[in-house]
């Protein structure tokens, strides 16, 4: 545990945009520009714009080059561009913005993160130009701050599991036969979880889909993605949304005009960062990186998440909304005020910083706590923030449990060389356009793990009725398999 006495750090301001498709078209460097406008706002302070030195931003489908020196320029300033990769968890920018306040490197760090795909795929060459083009570079420099390890393996990338959909699916696949469900049973649970994330969408402040209740009932829950998921439990990436943060000390806001009924306060940030790809985890239902945490949490504060009013977990699909629930100890209560990625709107890798500022806002808002959690990759590397509407002290926790995660995690590892007759482990059945194919992850005596597929009508339908976990396939060299029926 480490605590560290500093300055009074805050979050000054937050905003969260939807731009409607009924809108006029925006680039996405001006809905990050018009967010960071918003987050001033929200502050009460626009002088906090005008001392900013740092920009963080998340990398996301967007080609621009350096969109921080565009923001840069738009609001005449001179800030440094740091852009996180894919692979960093989004609460690592806060985590570092809150350390460089801190330690007197920034004044004041500006998050932003936006997506248009929905616009981008609505209007294809029409689009605001300065975003499907490379613009000229920035001459200023970029610090990228980049991942030490890829998110899957080798094995994965070389046998075409490489969707997240189809990742996550073979994780809630086995958690249903962890947990003796049917299929029939593990959709009814799956559809209960996303009507009251649906319910929750409903009363929220600008959600993606509107009404979102009246949706589902009028067009179900969509064409299937990857058993047992379908389109409408899972992440919806074809929005236009952007959200940013202001962090910066109280000193420093108080200076330019920015009053305490606007903050919150960070207490908490506690990261696991350890590396373990799906197909190499001994039990794919569990996630050691969040029960960590939440030891870590009670250890640091002296308090379980249960006791945050406010929660927003990371809400890409259900298990894994499910099993960072079941670690942290949340049960009986609602796990978002947003309603979750699929009806607020999940812009690609940014939705924890869409969270935040909502959560912000409630906190504020009944002077109470918040909690929000951060994933990167198929519950790879997690991440948890706590707030508060006041601090009672400065001491800030920021903790890595990626060590005793690394420590406590139990491996396979994985083998394309192995053949004959198996257990299956987990399986999905993956549909990717007009391609349909069984993934099932097997292991030999319980020393390695190999992904097989199959394309075959009969075997995909078996394979859509059930998982059929534990039953043993007949695995041939070249990566595909047969059913001992067959």
């Amino acid at each position: 545990m480490t605590a560290k006495t500093v300055p009074k750090i805050i979050i000054a301001g937050t905003s969260n945009l939807t731009w409607r498709p009924s809108q006029d078209p925006l680039s996405t460097v001006d809905l990050m520009c018009k967010s960071i406008e918003a987050a001033a706002n929200d502050a009460g302070s626009k002088e906090l714009i005008d001392i900013a030195d740092q920009i963080f931003i998340p990398k996301g489908t967007w080609v621009t080059e350096d969109p921080g020196h565009f923001i840069s320029t738009h609001f005449g300033i001179q800030a440094k561009s740091v852009l996180f990769d894919i692979g960093i968890l989004q609460s690592s920018l806060v985590k570092r913005a809150i350390q460089d306040v801190a330690e007197s490197r920034s004044k004041c760090t500006i998050i932003v993160g936006a997506e248009t795909k929905e616009q981008e795929k609505r209007l294809g060459n029409l689009f605001p130009a300065d975003i499907n083009q490379n613009l000229v570079s920035s001459t200023s420099s970029i610090e990228w701050i980049r991942p030490e390890d890829l998110i899957i393996s080798k094995h994965e990338i070389n046998t075409g599991l490489i969707r997240a959909v189809d990742q996550y699916a073979l994780i809630e696949n086995a958690s249903a036969h962890k947990n003796g469900l049917t299929r029939h049973q593990q959709i009814n649970l799956i559809n209960t979880e996303w009507e009251k994330m649906a319910t929750i969408a409903d009363s929220a402040i600008s959600p993606w889909r509107e009404n979102a209740t009246k949706y589902l009932k009028e067009n179900g829950w969509g064409r299937p993605i990857a058993a047992p998921y379908r389109a409408n439990h899972i992440t919806q990436w074809n929005v236009n949304q952007a959200a940013a943060i202001i962090i910066t000390s109280e000193e420093t806001a108080k200076a330019h005009g920015s009053t305490s009924d606007q903050w919150v306060y960070p207490e908490a940030i506690i990261e696991s960062n350890h590396v373990t790809p799906v197909v190499e985890r001994k039990d794919l239902a569990t996630c050691q990186g969040m029960s960590a945490i939440n030891e870590e949490l009670i250890a640091s504060t002296g308090k379980p998440a249960s006791s945050r009013a406010n929660v927003e977990l990371y809400s890409c699909f259900p298990v894994a909304v499910r099993l960072q629930a079941e670690n942290l100890g949340l049960s009986n209560r609602n796990l978002s005020i947003t309603g979750g990625m699929t009806f607020a709107g999940g812009p690609f890798n940014n939705f924890t910083i869409q969270g935040i500022s909502g959560l912000a806002k409630k906190v504020r808002e009944h002077g109470t706590e918040g909690l929000i959690t951060s994933v990167s990759g198929m519950l790879t590397k997690q991440g948890l923030l706590t707030i508060t509407a006041k601090q009672e002290s400065n001491n800030l926790i920021v903790e890595d449990v990626s060590q005793l995660v690394k420590q406590k995690t139990k491996t396979l590892p994985s083998n394309s060389e192995i053949f004959g007759q198996m257990p299956v482990i987990s399986s999905t059945v993956a549909h990717m356009g007009g391609d349909t194919k069984v993934f099932a992850i097997v292991e030999f005596k319980e020393r390695y793990r190999r992904i097989v597929t199959s394309k075959k009508p009969e075997v995909i339908e078996i394979f859509t009725k059930e998982s059929q976990i534990g039953e043993k396939i007949q695995v041939s060299k070249n990566g595909t398999f047969e059913m001992e029926a067959f």
